[in-house]
């Protein structure tokens, strides 16, 4: 009788201690982030707010609506969304998909990133998307490339 009261005291020791440690990490995350409150929104075509918008030293994330305020639908259309250091430099950028909005319509979007030291950001509209390149192919095409080279 006394081992299992024993191992009871251990477990809940160790689900307390998990139950805190979760609850210290999550009130840690939360206070890491600062809010970003020096943006630029270049868009003519949609009403774009941004309702959140945090960075951390790693990564970050905005939160925000658009609302066509056309007469006329809006299709294939991308908001792209370019992170920029305290000197300007842009650390990269991301891509959210209009795909159909119609007039008068509000929708919401996300795009969280992660890239260090971001200090601000502008959202832009934009026709197309930088297809993503696939490293790995590009590492096995140069390769073929150099065995293929003679030397002479």
């Amino acid at each position: 009788m006394s081992r299992m009261k024993t191992f009871l005291i251990y477990l809940i020791l160790v689900l307390a201690f998990y139950a805190f440690s979760n609850v210290m990490i999550n009130a840690y995350l939360k206070v890491s982030y600062t809010e970003v409150r020096d943006y630029e929104i270049d868009v003519e075509e949609l009403f774009v707010d941004v309702t959140e918008s945090k960075v951390s030293k790693r990564d970050g994330y905005i939160y925000g609506c658009v609302k066509n305020n056309n007469s006329s639908t809006l299709e294939n259309k991308y908001l792209k969304a370019s992170m920029m250091d305290k000197y300007g430099n842009v650390l990269g950028e991301k891509y959210v998909l209009i795909d159909k909005i119609e007039p008068e319509q509000l929708r919401k979007f996300e795009i969280k990133f992660d890239y260090d030291n971001v200090k601000t950001f502008k959202i832009e509209m934009t026709d197309t998307k930088p297809e993503d390149i696939n490293l790995l192919e590009l590492i096995k095409t140069n390769a073929k490339d150099l065995m293929s080279t003679t030397v002479n």
